[in-house]
């Protein structure tokens, strides 16, 4: 019979400081007093069951919540990945015998529905938990807070914000090239949210120059490999693909990838040259100078490693979408037979990259 199921915040028994939660259900039987050790996953805010058990079986008879003698049981809640496991806990000194489930009830000489009983799915022991947390830390479930440098940052660039309705304005409108690049290049944080990963982690520059001429705009990002993003921008006033019968990609498309790859071919002849240009260029923009109309994101740096090789990758947007089925198949079709490759967006996919308003 039970005649305990509580949430039981467990202490360090030398400092008193705490350690974690866990779900404690205590059973009488035939063969004298069960517990049951149910670790709560992402509601422990402390230890594991397991790295505390010592602490936990302490903390439960110095308190006289379980009276010796008592046998323990460590439990931990299966998902749709894996089934519930049971340890039975022999202190001093510490040591772990598997159980199966059948073997766990017989012990605690319960029903099924007790094991089937899912702390995360049980209000009660949810509200405990949430309790004994937020007395511990306000906070426990927010985020890490960001230093003042990046929070000053993202206001800033949030000021500037041009809105994703005004580019889809320019689209709809049948926008040409030149009228598209004079209101990106006023915020060159939309090619960042659209490219960057991590999110916000970014350099973005236009005007870029590269071989002899330059590159609409382009985009370092990424972890200990940087990611190089070259972009070129088409207008809006044409179909990406042509309506005749051929149903081929519109020739301003065409154009603007064969000189980007180009430009990529000059780029992987001598790749060493172009990946310690690229990071000197970053290191200039992260130190502050407005080289290439060079625009930094809230992060101020990049988290990435000089001496490693670098990704580079293409992308020409231009044209709007007819039928998004079948043009989607064509782009990944050009993407996987170009040479390097170039991805081709249509402004109406290029916009759904966009989170703001």
């Amino acid at each position: 019979m039970k005649h305990l199921d509580i949430v039981h915040s467990f202490q360090d028994r030398q400092t008193n400081a705490s350690r974690g939660l866990c779900r404690v259900r205590s059973f009488a039987t035939i063969s004298g007093t069960v517990v049951l050790l149910t670790d709560l996953g992402d509601k422990n805010d402390g230890q594991s069951v397991t790295n505390a058990v010592e602490s936990v079986v302490g903390s439960l008879l110095e308190l006289g919540i379980v009276i010796a003698p008592a046998t323990f049981i460590e439990h931990y809640e299966g998902n749709v990945f894996r089934g519930d496991t049971f340890d039975l806990v022999t202190l001093s000194p510490t040591s772990w015998k598997s159980l199966s489930r059948d073997e766990a009830l017989r012990l605690i000489g319960g029903e099924a529905s007790e094991l089937d009983d899912r702390s995360d799915s049980n209000p009660r022991i949810v509200e405990q938990a949430d309790r004994l947390r937020f007395r511990r830390n306000p906070f426990v479930d927010s985020p890490s807070p960001e230093s003042n440098d990046v929070i000053k940052r993202k206001l800033q660039i949030i000021d500037g914000m041009i809105s994703k309705r005004a580019v889809e304005d320019l689209v709809h409108a049948g926008a040409g090239e030149q009228q598209l690049q004079r209101l990106l290049k006023t915020d060159l944080s939309i090619f960042g949210e659209a490219y960057a990963k991590p999110d916000d982690e970014y350099i973005c520059f236009s005007e870029f120059p590269l071989a002899d001429g330059a590159v609409d705009f382009v985009v370092l990002t990424g972890r200990s490999r940087m990611d190089v993003i070259l972009v070129e921008v088409k207008g809006a006033n044409f179909n990406l693909f042509n309506s005749n019968h051929y149903g081929a990609f519109n020739h301003k498309v065409i154009e603007a990838a064969t000189q980007i790859q180009k430009r990529l071919g000059e780029i992987f002849r001598d790749l060493e040259s172009f990946r310690q240009h690229v990071h000197q260029l970053r290191h200039r923009a992260e130190i502050g100078e407005a080289i290439h109309n060079a625009f930094v994101g809230p992060y101020h740096r990049l988290q990435v490693d000089p001496k490693k090789d670098i990704n580079v990758r293409s992308v020409v947007i231009g044209g709007r979408t007819v039928n998004d089925v079948e043009e989607s198949t064509k782009r990944q079709d050009y993407e996987a037979r170009s040479t390097p490759p170039v991805r081709i967006e249509s402004w109406n996919t290029w916009l759904r990259r966009l989170q703001r308003a």
